[in-house]
C-alpha cells in the first residue's frame, strides 16, 4: 500500500512537472546562440572598415547615421524578426509625447502586474502605488520594467490593446514599414509582435531625439525614490536599479567608450537583442542587432559603431570654406603693399551658436567641397577699395543645408591693405565729404578759376585775331585797271 502510495505521489510530481511553466534559466539553456559561417573572413580590428556581413553573429542587423537616417551597413535587416523588450523604446516614445513627466503620476492596477509572466517582473511594483510617470519610464528603460510597461500603456491608452494600436499608429506615422505590428507595450512573446531592424532604427533614431530620452538610456543605475499606495499606506521604500547594459558599464570587458544606450531584449525565440547608440564627436550612430547571443550582440554592435565611424565624417561650413578660401583684389593700394592688393578672406559665423555641421560619408563630403558656390552666397557689403584693416567685413556669405536651414558667415580681412597716398579720391570718398559739408555753396578754390579763365583768354585771342584778319582784308590798295591801248 506505502508502495502504491509513493508510486502515485511520484506521477503525479511528474505530472505537475510536466505543465508547470519553465525557469528563466531552462529557458535560457533552450536558447541557441547564432555562430559565424565556417567560411567567414575573420573580423580585423586594425581594419574595421573591412566589417563584412559574415563576421556579424547576429540574424539581422542594421546601422544608420542618426542625423539624416542613412543607411551605413545591412544584414537582413528588412526580415521579420521579434524584438524582445527593445519594444520599450516604442513604448517610452509614446509617453514622452503624451504626458507629463515630472507631474503625471501613474496608480499601477493589479492587472499590469498579472500581464506580466512569472519571473518577469523586474522593478517589481504593487497594485495601487503610485508612481511618477519619469520614474516608471526611467524603470522601465533601465532594467526593462515589464510591468512599468503596462501600468504606462494604461494609464495613456485605458488598456494594453489600447495601446498596442497606438503604437502600430505611431510606427506608421514615423514611416515603418507594414512588417511592424505591436501586440503589448513591453515586448512578451507573442506570434503577433514582430518588427524589422530597419524599422527599430527608425524608432529608436525618433526617439533619440528628445533629450530626455537619451539621457534615460545612458544611465546603468537609476535612484527610484519611495512610493505611497492610493489609500496613503507605504508603497515601497527608496530603491537603486541597477541595468545590466554591459556595452555601457565602464567595469565590464564589452564596454564602449562611445556608446550613449539604448536598450537591451531577450526571449526564446527573439534570441538576445540591443538596439545601441553612440556618439563620436558630432558624429551620431544607431545600430539595431537581433536574434543575437548574449555577449555577442555588444560585439556585434561595436563592429558596427566602428565600422560607421570609418564611413562618416563631419565638416563645418567654416571648415569647408576655409579649404578653398575666396581671394578679392582691392584698388588704390600702397606702393608698398608685397601682394599687390591681393587680400583672402577669412570666414566668421554671425551666430556661433547654430550648429551647421556636416555629416555625411566620404563621397558626400567630397561632392559637397566640389560645389560649396551651388550652396552658398555671397552679398559684398563694401567696395575693394584701400584702405583696409584687419577684421573689416567684406560680405556676407550665406550658407545653405538641407536639414539644418541656412546660416551667415562674415567674410572678413585677414590683412590691413594700407591706400596710397597720391591715389586720387573714390567717389564714394567724394559722395562722404560733400554730405558731411555743411555750406550748401561749393567751396571755392583760386585753382577751380585756372580753366575758365584760360577758356576766356582763348577766345579773346581768337576774337581779337579774326578782327585783325578783316581789318586788313579792308585796308588793302585797290588796283587800277590797266588801259589797253590800241596802234593805228
Amino acid at each position: 500500500m506505502s508502495q502504491r502510495l509513493l508510486a502515485l505521489l511520484l506521477c503525479l510530481a511528474l505530472t505537475l512537472a510536466a505543465f508547470s511553466p519553465a525557469s528563466a534559466e531552462e529557458e535560457e539553456r533552450r536558447f541557441v546562440a547564432p555562430e559565424l559561417p565556417a567560411d567567414a573572413i575573420p573580423y580585423d580590428e586594425s581594419h574595421p572598415e573591412l566589417l563584412d556581413a559574415d563576421m556579424l553573429y547576429a540574424r539581422s542587423a542594421i546601422l544608420i547615421e542618426a542625423d539624416t537616417g542613412e543607411v551605413l551597413f545591412e544584414k537582413n535587416a528588412d526580415e521579420i524578426m521579434y524584438p524582445a523588450s527593445t519594444t520599450k523604446i516604442m513604448t517610452a516614445y509614446i509617453a514622452l509625447q503624451m504626458s507629463d513627466l515630472d507631474n503625471d503620476v501613474v496608480t499601477v492596477s493589479q492587472n499590469a502586474i498579472d500581464l506580466v509572466p512569472e519571473g518577469y517582473q523586474k522593478v517589481p511594483l504593487v497594485a495601487g502605488e503610485q508612481v511618477p510617470m519619469l520614474d516608471l519610464v526611467s524603470a522601465m528603460l533601465v532594467i526593462s520594467g515589464n510591468e512599468a510597461a503596462n501600468a504606462i500603456a494604461e494609464y495613456l491608452s485605458g488598456s494594453v490593446e489600447a495601446f498596442a494600436g497606438l503604437m502600430n499608429q505611431t510606427a506608421q506615422m514615423l514611416g515603418c514599414s507594414e512588417d511592424t505590428h505591436f501586440t503589448n507595450p513591453s515586448g512578451v512573446q507573442d506570434v503577433s509582435h514582430y518588427t524589422t531592424a530597419r524599422d527599430l532604427s527608425i524608432i529608436a533614431r525618433a526617439a533619440m531625439r528628445d533629450e530626455r530620452f537619451a539621457s534615460i538610456v545612458r544611465q546603468t543605475t537609476y535612484d527610484m525614490p519611495a512610493t505611497q499606495k492610493e489609500d496613503g499606506s507605504a508603497g515601497h521604500p527608496r530603491r537603486t536599479l541597477v541595468g545590466a547594459t554591459r556595452i555601457l558599464d565602464p567595469s565590464s570587458e564589452y564596454y564602449y567608450p562611445y556608446a550613449t544606450g539604448v536598450k537591451t531584449g531577450f526571449t526564446i525565440d527573439a534570441g538576445y537583442c540591443f538596439v545601441g547608440a553612440a556618439s563620436n564627436g558630432s558624429i551620431d550612430l544607431i545600430s539595431v542587432v537581433l536574434y543575437d547571443g548574449d555577449t555577442r550582440r555588444y560585439i556585434d554592435t561595436k563592429r558596427l559603431f566602428e565600422y560607421g565611424f570609418t564611413q562618416i565624417e563631419s565638416i563645418s561650413p567654416e571648415s569647408l570654406y576655409a579649404e578653398s578660401p575666396r581671394v578679392i583684389d582691392i584698388t588704390g593700394f600702397s606702393l608698398d603693399d608685397e601682394k599687390h592688393g591681393e587680400l583672402t578672406l577669412g570666414i566668421r559665423a554671425v551666430d556661433p551658436e547654430k550648429d551647421m555641421t556636416i555629416i555625411g560619408n566620404s563621397a558626400t563630403i567630397d561632392l559637397l567641397r566640389e560645389n560649396f558656390s551651388q550652396v552658398s552666397s555671397i552679398e559684398w557689403t563694401r567696395a575693394f577699395q584701400a584702405p583696409v584693416n584687419v577684421g573689416d567685413v567684406m560680405g556676407i556669405l550665406t550658407f545653405y543645408s538641407e536639414n539644418k536651414g541656412t546660416a551667415e558667415y562674415e567674410l572678413v580681412a585677414t590683412r590691413s591693405i594700407a591706400a596710397r597716398e597720391d591715389a586720387p579720391p573714390t567717389l564714394a570718398q567724394i559722395e562722404a565729404y560733400t554730405a558731411a559739408d555743411e555750406n550748401p555753396w561749393p567751396r571755392f578754390s583760386w585753382d577751380d578759376l585756372v580753366p575758365p579763365a584760360a577758356l576766356l583768354l582763348a577766345c579773346f585771342l581768337l576774337i581779337r585775331f579774326v578782327r585783325r584778319h578783316r581789318h586788313k582784308r579792308a585796308r588793302a590798295p585797290k588796283i587800277k585797271p590797266i588801259k589797253t591801248k590800241y596802234l593805228r
